[in-house]
């Protein structure tokens, strides 16, 4: 029952982050801290009645430290182990520039909140989670290059061009796409060909969504207008991670105006993710 409540609090958390992010393009950090606290908390009562205190009060972190873990209780080390794993992972795509602050700290929530099906441990349950947060976000991007596009239809004859302008590196990109498939198809020729149409098609969106970004999602404003929060595009940035601007921040810029980009709003992705593989996931095997 504790499992499930944390799943559960886990989505509203994610949720209530969701909706501000849609809204404000800002999550406050409130929203995560209880997800991941509720998290831990939940899976500790789940733990409790099997947790060894003898262990656990003694010197064996140190001279036996698998044999301490193991009296947390199987509930709360999934919630520790996998939280430690996702938010490893969702931070390190923060200090690389890749992922808001937020969005590292979603992955937090549910790593802590939702380690393993409410059925019982199970390792498929977390890489699967990890999965839906990938397919989950492509559909997402892509959804979002699209709705851009059909506003924006220069975008999509600007990718045309780039391609023709950069037919030589271009043309590599393939041959090294056409034989990493080839060794695939050695052994699942069928797979060998998906993988082709998918690291192809992979060449041109990245170069259309690169082309998304430096467009449309930039936009030159007076640091007088600044208020807080805008994230500086890359090479006005301070600190080379994504993340909103403090007042402190405008107080140091020395310039007139500065260049701030609008981010893909993606925390709604990890919602989304616990519903598939929460609710999708188990009405598939289940009905």
């Amino acid at each position: 029952m504790f499992v499930l409540f944390s799943h559960i609090a886990a989505f509203c958390a994610l949720f209530a982050g969701a909706i501000s992010d849609l809204k404000t393009t800002e999550v406050p950090d409130s929203f995560n801290v209880a997800g991941v606290l509720a998290g831990v908390a939940l899976h500790f009562a789940a733990s409790y009645p099997t947790m060894d205190f003898g262990t656990l009060l003694s010197f064996a972190v140190f001279t036996q430290p698998m044999q301490w873990l193991s009296a947390l209780g199987e509930p709360l080390l999934w919630s520790l182990g996998v939280g430690a794993v996702f938010s490893l992972y969702g931070w390190g795509l923060y200090f690389l520039g890749m992922w808001g602050g937020a969005d590292a700290f979603a992955m937090s929530v549910l790593g802590f909140g939702a380690p393993y099906a409410v059925s019982g441990p199970s390792l498929l349950y977390p890489i699967s989670l990890f999965v839906a947060v990938l397919l989950a976000g492509f559909a997402y991007t892509l959804l979002f290059g699209v709705w851009k596009s059909l506003k924006n239809p220069e975008v999509l004859e600007m990718t045309k061009t780039e391609l023709k302008e950069n037919e030589k590196r271009i043309s590599l990109e393939v041959l090294g796409a056409a034989g990493l498939c080839g060794l695939v198809s050695v052994f699942r020729p069928q797979l060998g060909l998906i993988y082709l149409v998918f690291l192809i098609f992979m060449i041109f969106l990245y170069r259309y969504f690169r082309n998304i970004q430096d467009e449309l999602m930039v936009e030159e404003v007076a640091v007088d207008d600044l208020e807080g929060g805008e994230v500086l595009a890359e090479e006005e940035e301070l600190g080379g991670r994504i993340e909103g601007i403090t007042e402190e921040d405008i107080e140091s810029i020395d310039k007139k105006k500065v260049t701030i980009r609008e981010g893909i709003r993606f925390v709604p992705v990890f919602p989304v993710a616990v519903i598939i593989v929460d609710v999708i996931g188990y009405l598939a095997l289940h009905v």
